[in-house]
C-alpha cells in the first residue's frame, strides 16, 4: 500500500510579545507552519478547520469544552496581567462611564464583567470593532485593550484597572487568558510538548530572547519589554487549573456560561 503523505501541522499562536517567549526557538528552526492572529481571529481559524491546535481564549474554552482537548501550555499572569487594562483619558472614577471594549477578545471582557459584578459597578460595556485606544476612548470614558496596544496605552494613557492584578485580589488566583486546544478527536501531545521545550529554551536563554523582542518590538519601551516577558506563566499547573475553576464558577454565577 502506498504510504500516505503525513499532514502538514497547522499552529496557531498569538500576534502579540506574550507568545515571543514560547514560539521563539520553535520558529527558528522552522519545523512547523505557524499562523499568527488576535484571539478572535484564532478562534475563527479554528472553528474553520484551518488550524489544528492553537491557544485560544480560555472563555471560549470554557464555552466548548466538551469538544476539545486542552493542554499544558497556556497564557497566564500571576498577578499583574500588564495587557489587559482598562485606561481612560483623565483617569477618572465614574460608576456609571461607558466602557468601550475591542472586539478581539472575548475572555478579557467577561473578566471585566465578573470583577463589574463582585465590586457592586454598573458601567455599560459596548463592544467596537477596533483594537485602537484613542479610537475606543472616542465612545467611551473608559477602554478595555489587550496585548500589545495594551502595553502602548500604559504609556499614553491613565490606567484605571489592571485586570490580572484585580483578579488576584479578588481569588488570590493566577488568572488564565488563554490555554492551548486541539479537536477532542486529535491528540496534539506531540506540539503542546514542541512548544513547552522551546519555552524551556527560552527560559534558559532568556537574554537572547529579550534582545531579539525588543528588535521585534521596537516600538515598546525596552524596560516595558524585559518586564513582560518575564511576568508570564505558560505551563497549566495546579494553582493556573484552580483559576480557571473560579473564573468558570464566576462565569456561570453571573450568567455568563
Amino acid at each position: 500500500m502506498e504510504e500516505q503523505p503525513r499532514k502538514e501541522l497547522r499552529i496557531g499562536k498569538f500576534g502579540f510579545l506574550n507568545n515571543f517567549l514560547p514560539y521563539y526557538r520553535l520558529e527558528q528552526n522552522g519545523c512547523m507552519r505557524i499562523y499568527e492572529g488576535s484571539p478572535r481571529e484564532l478562534t475563527m481559524l479554528f472553528e474553520c478547520d484551518r488550524i489544528d491546535f492553537a491557544p485560544l481564549p480560555s472563555f471560549y474554552y470554557l464555552r466548548n469544552k466538551r469538544r476539545l482537548r486542552c493542554y499544558e501550555f497556556c497564557v497566564a499572569s500571576n498577578d499583574s496581567a500588564l495587557s489587559v487594562l482598562l485606561v481612560s483619558e483623565r483617569g477618572i472614577n465614574d460608576v456609571n462611564g461607558r466602557i468601550a471594549v475591542t472586539n478581539q477578545t472575548v475572555t478579557s471582557v467577561n473578566l471585566l464583567k465578573v470583577i463589574l459584578n463582585e465590586r457592586g459597578m454598573n458601567n455599560r460595556i459596548f463592544e467596537m470593532n477596533t483594537c485602537e485606544t484613542g479610537e475606543l476612548l472616542r465612545h467611551g470614558s473608559y477602554a478595555l485593550v489587550i496585548g500589545d496596544e495594551a502595553l502602548r496605552a500604559r504609556t499614553r494613557y491613565k490606567i484605571v484597572m489592571d485586570l490580572g492584578e484585580e483578579w488576584h485580589d479578588l481569588t488570590g488566583c493566577p488568572m488564565v487568558f488563554g490555554i492551548s486546544v486541539s479537536s477532542y478527536t486529535v491528540d496534539m501531545s506531540d506540539v503542546d510538548r514542541a512548544i513547552l521545550e522551546s519555552l524551556a529554551w527560552g527560559e534558559r536563554n532568556m537574554e537572547t530572547v529579550v534582545r531579539e523582542a525588543k528588535k521585534r518590538f521596537s516600538g515598546m519601551p525596552a524596560d516595558l519589554i524585559e518586564r513582560y516577558i518575564g511576568s508570564l506563566t505558560y505551563r497549566l499547573g495546579t494553582r493556573e487549573m484552580r483559576g480557571l475553576k473560579v473564573f468558570e464558577a464566576k462565569c456561570h454565577e453571573y450568567g455568563l456560561l
